[in-house]
């Protein structure tokens, strides 16, 4: 009777941690939880997980339309595929709404192999703004930095 239960246990803990397995991944992208795409944090998430992975369309299409019209998507691919991509760690420190306007406050930690010392990391605080535009949050502005996040290259 003992070993019944015992095999009864084994598979009743292997199912939840196959279905455990199971909803992860429909709620990850690359490992990631993926915060809701009709939220500011969402878009921000998303952009930076855009440009990382290279899909520049999908990413110019987090932007206004003030910022597509000031910087057509040639321009921004330009910008975008010039860039060095390092490896970063992103983390969000805070948001802020206000009716139709929202800041999403990240932290970016990039790390650097080598040097004199071996490996290094710094951390900037950078602020998105974006606005709801016909139902959906946009970027309508961000600091002015190198990758991950410049739209166009500079002139």
């Amino acid at each position: 009777m003992s070993r019944i239960w015992l095999f009864g246990a084994v598979t009743f803990v292997i199912a939840l941690v196959v279905g455990g397995i199971a909803v992860a991944l429909v709620t990850t992208r690359g490992g990631l939880e993926l915060l809701p795409s009709d939220s500011p944090e969402g878009v921000v998430q998303r952009y930076l997980l855009a440009m990382k992975d290279e899909e520049y369309r999908e990413a110019y299409g987090y932007l206004s339309s003030d910022l597509q019209r000031e910087c057509s998507y040639d321009n921004f691919l330009e910008g975008a595929s010039s860039t060095e991509i390092r490896e970063s760690h992103v983390t969000l420190e805070d948001t802020r709404n206000v009716d139709d306007r929202a800041q999403v406050k990240v932290r970016i930690t990039v790390f650097e192999p080598g040097g004199p010392f071996g490996a290094s990391e710094s951390s900037q605080d950078w602020t998105f703004h974006l606005k709801l535009e016909e139902g959906q949050w946009r970027l309508v502005g961000m600091p002015e930095m190198p990758w991950p996040v410049r739209w166009c290259p500079p002139s």
